[in-house]
């Protein structure tokens, strides 16, 4: 498992280190994936949006390949991941939907497109969490 030691399989790795650490993870997932998220959340902060995109899509991975082992982890992480996403998205706020063709480009500055891009990979990401099955 995880055999491509990428920086986003790295991160999954200590946040599911960091989450062991904290939770007792063979108690029902429900009980404990509100505290992972915010082990999580360490591990997607400050973070550009490609790299939050990788990371997740190392998170959907190692869900998957969990599952077939220890489906409350698998559960408990897809749900954790779920709020945290969540979360940080609730913090950042409403982002304009612009983008450099909408003729607003004066108006919008690079932290805004960044932002917007950002808020863009989360929204997807939360998508794909919902459309898997554990």
């Amino acid at each position: 498992m995880f055999e491509n030691r990428s920086e986003a399989h790295g991160r999954v790795l200590e946040a599911i280190d960091d989450i062991k650490a904290c939770c007792e993870v063979s108690n029902y997932y429900m009980e404990w994936s509100d505290i992972a998220a915010s082990s999580i959340q360490a591990f997607l902060e400050d973070l550009t949006a490609e790299q939050v995109d990788d990371t997740c899509g190392a998170f959907r991975e190692y869900i998957t390949e969990t599952a077939k082992e220890n489906e409350n982890l698998a559960n408990g992480v897809k749900d954790a991941l779920t709020i945290c996403l969540n979360e940080m998205l609730d913090y950042i706020g409403d982002v304009p939907d612009g983008d450099e063709d909408s003729g607003d480009e004066e108006d919008y500055s690079d932290y805004d497109r960044e932002t917007a891009y950002l808020v863009k990979v989360m929204k997807a990401e939360l998508n794909r969490l919902e459309e898997m099955n554990v």
